[in-house]
């Protein structure tokens, strides 16, 4: 009895190293295709950029606000207004709009008193 069950026990031994063999097999497999259909889409780019004419940017445009900002960074900084009350209407909108909804409106039975009514 012992040699039997030492039997399958090499059996399952073996099955057992031959699937993580093959498992690694095919994972390095995997990562050599991915890394030459890589390394074509990175020749393929280098090649597009070589063959491809820069684009020019015309400065012309923003040198007076660049010399601006050379002579004073702080002065030449975008001062946003603060839009408080804008905040407190899409609140306000938001909260009208969640309120009217059908869910949260309950309709109370005649029956039922409010708690803070009841005799105690």
């Amino acid at each position: 009895m012992l040699e039997f069950f030492t039997f399958w026990l090499i059996v399952l031994a073996v099955l057992i190293a031959y699937l993580c063999f093959s498992v690694e097999k095919r994972r390095r497999t995997e990562e050599a295709r991915w890394l030459a259909r890589e390394g074509e889409e990175r020749e393929r780019w280098q090649t597009r950029l070589e063959h491809t004419p820069g684009a020019s940017f015309d400065v012309s445009a923003i040198a007076p606000q660049i010399q601006r900002l050379r002579q004073d960074h702080l002065a030449a900084l975008h001062h946003r207004p603060h839009e408080a009350f804008y905040r407190r209407g899409l609140i306000g909108a938001v909260r009208q709009m969640v309120t009217s909804l059908p869910y949260f409106h309950r309709v109370r039975p005649e029956q039922e008193m409010p708690k803070h009514d009841a005799p105690q």
